[in-house]
């Protein structure tokens, strides 16, 4: 069952300073969708991000999420970064638990459970491997039971391999729960093997977009995937760019 909200941004702008970051963007997201927003860097994907969680408000334009205009930090949406942000003077279970009501804290054990890690409850966060802290994180935020969840390039420190595996973990719980998520990623393959749709930021704006319309779990082998990846890149590197930019596994940067 969808339980995510749905997401409208609406002719925002967003300067800092002289610096126009978002310049007039539309954007949307439906209940339980998954988007990944891709683009170069100071293309506004964070912005975009931080104004979706109400920590940011746009100089024009509406943000509206479940057809609200978030007043400030909004408390169905939770934000995982790259670094998993977890409090080190806390154990694991504890930051988990971190601002829950009583009732919610074996919701926490269990998805502590989900992602693997319950006998590092008592463990502080400093033992931990940055593929289990990121473990943590996911945790964490899906604690809340949020109907936003947004990524913030969380997984660009890490390893091939824990990448995989933090993929294949973040699309199970985001399948079981339907919540809506939106992640920034400066890694085209990572936007197609999670998102049902990507989007291209340039200048401020949505420059294109793509359905990606391959069954889940995505395989990486498959020619269509294969193909869609290529497409997305040749939209992302300019032409100048395209003869020097080496292998089609990566594009863009942080913003």
């Amino acid at each position: 069952m969808t339980r995510g909200v749905a997401v409208a941004v609406t002719g925002v702008r967003r300067a800092y300073g002289s610096k126009v970051v978002l310049a007039g963007l539309d954007f949307a997201a439906a209940p339980g969708e998954f988007v990944a927003v891709i683009g170069r860097s100071g293309c506004g994907k964070s912005t975009l991000l931080r104004l979706l969680a109400g920590l940011d408000r746009p100089d024009a334009g509406v943000v509206r999420l479940g057809g609200e205009e978030p007043r400030g930090p909004w408390p169905a949406a939770r934000v995982m970064f790259q670094d998993g942000r977890l409090l080190p003077w806390l154990r694991v279970a504890e930051n988990v638990r971190l601002g829950l009501p009583a009732g919610r804290k074996a919701a926490a054990d269990a998805l502590l459970a989900a992602v693997g890690l319950a006998e590092r409850a008592g463990d502080w966060p400093a033992v931990l491997s940055g593929g289990q802290r990121q473990r943590v994180a996911v945790a964490r935020a899906l604690a809340a039971d949020p109907k936003l969840l947004l990524l913030d390039e969380p997984f660009g420190s890490l390893d091939a391999l824990t990448r995989l595996e933090m993929h294949q973990l973040v699309e199970r719980l985001w399948r079981e729960t339907r919540f809506t998520a939106v992640l920034v990623t400066h890694d085209v393959d990572e936007a197609v093997a999670l998102a049902d749709r990507v989007v291209l930021l340039k200048t401020g704006r949505e420059a294109e977009a793509w359905a990606v319309p391959l069954p889940r779990p995505r395989v990486r082998s498959d020619p269509h995937y294969t193909a869609l990846v290529q497409r997305i890149l040749e939209s992302v590197i300019s032409p100048s760019q395209k003869a020097t930019t080496p292998g089609p596994d990566r594009a863009g940067g942080r913003s």
